[in-house]
């Protein structure tokens, strides 16, 4: 029997599924990439101020090689003069040692981001499990790990031996030099050869950082009967319902303001209710009403009108009718035929007015009885 393909992982994780494997504390992280940058900044800074930092250490070495003969004999004296002696060392570096800490701690934010979790750090027992240990030991990760690993060692020794090489001359006259001299000279050839060889792990961590990221996407790749699983969980969550139907009322709702500029008419309560009607002549059919709404929405309603200078008519008893008995895109209630096309009727009067003319007299159409409610919605 053919294997189900709903079931084959092919698909790109979804962005619940990444916001789930973030809570988890599963985001691609590259230690190369770290590492890489750590050395590559910390060397470079050495560069810069290992000279002064040597000078400090030589120093600091030769007044601890050359202790006077009574300090020697007391025994008091001797521990702090020590202790001085190493506060003065730690001070020396501690600058170094301030700028590999901040790199620690920023580094792997550039890959996945900022992040903690307490289920990263928890106890999980399936890592006791034998079996998946061998599968870790023996697995793509663990191969990947150990070619990533020789390569390093090729990269930073072959970096190494040119280095050496190429300074062979050198090295070979420290010897003939002072102590102070040699000192400064072998470090400065100790720290451009370290730069260099921290430089040659930015190689591994191109290559480690695009295989991190596809090695995560992998991971959480889904298959169409998860995705399928996922969208029947959301749908079922009250709060993801409320979300989508606020989103269709307001999909609607900027579908129906689009319309309003194309109304004959907007007939207003005249603060809380407003309706846009449309009729068209060519046609046999009745009205139409192309918005409605109360409160805020009404007031949207004659703003827009107001902009596109369609008629606004003040009659509430109509226009509690219509918005109480009518529907958006819907022909309006047969007992408001009369009522309403005295007022088309008018709107069409005043838009053929011309100037000089006396503009004819709003009417006041009749509502029946059973169309008359207040702004409650209640029947009066």
């Amino acid at each position: 029997m053919a294997e189900d393909s709903s079931q084959e992982k092919t698909e790109q994780p979804t962005a619940k599924k990444l916001e789930k494997s973030r809570e988890d504390g599963q985001v691609p992280r590259s230690k190369e990439l770290s590492m890489a940058i750590i050395m590559v900044l910390g060397s470079a800074f050495l560069l810069m101020t290992g000279g002064i930092i040597i000078d400090n250490l030589s120093q600091m070495l030769v007044s601890s090689l050359t202790i006077e003969r009574s300090l020697l004999m007391d025994t008091g004296r001797l521990p702090n003069v020590l202790l001085e002696t190493l506060v003065e060392g730690i001070l020396s570096v501690m600058p170094f040692l301030l700028l590999t800490l901040a790199l620690a701690l920023s580094t792997p934010a550039l890959i996945g981001g900022w992040l903690f979790s307490t289920k990263a750090v928890g106890f999980k027992p399936n890592k006791l499990n034998p079996l998946s240990g061998l599968k870790r030991m023996f697995g793509t990760q663990a191969l990947m790990e150990l070619v990533k690993a020789l390569v390093k060692f090729i990269l930073v020794a072959g970096i190494g031996y040119l280095v050496v090489a190429s300074q062979i001359g050198h090295l070979l006259a420290l010897g003939q030099m002072s102590l102070d001299v040699a000192m400064r000279e072998g470090g400065m050839i100790l720290l451009w050869g370290f730069f260099y060889m921290c430089l040659s792990l930015m190689v591994i961590a191109a290559i480690d950082v695009p295989y991190q990221i596809y090695s995560h996407t992998e991971k959480l790749k889904m298959s169409m009967q998860d995705i399928k699983d996922e969208m029947k969980e959301m749908e079922g969550r009250p709060e993801v319902k409320a979300q989508v139907r606020q989103r269709q009322r307001e999909m609607a709702m900027g579908r129906m303001l689009d319309d309003v500029p194309n109304a004959d008419v907007v007939i207003t309560n005249p603060q809380h209710f407003a309706v846009a009607i449309v009729y068209d002549q060519a046609g046999a059919g009745a009205p139409i009403v192309l918005a409605k709404g109360q409160g805020e929405m009404a007031a949207r309603i004659r703003e827009l009108a107001e902009t596109e200078s369609v008629q606004i008519l003040r009659m509430p008893l109509l226009a509690r009718a219509l918005y109480f008995t009518s529907e958006i895109k819907e022909e309006i209630p047969e007992g408001l035929f009369v009522a309403v096309a005295q007022v088309l009727a008018y709107v069409y009067q005043l838009n053929a007015v011309t100037p000089g003319v006396p503009q004819p007299r709003q009417p006041n159409p009749e509502v029946p009885a059973d169309f008359r409610y207040n702004e409650d919605g209640k029947a009066l």
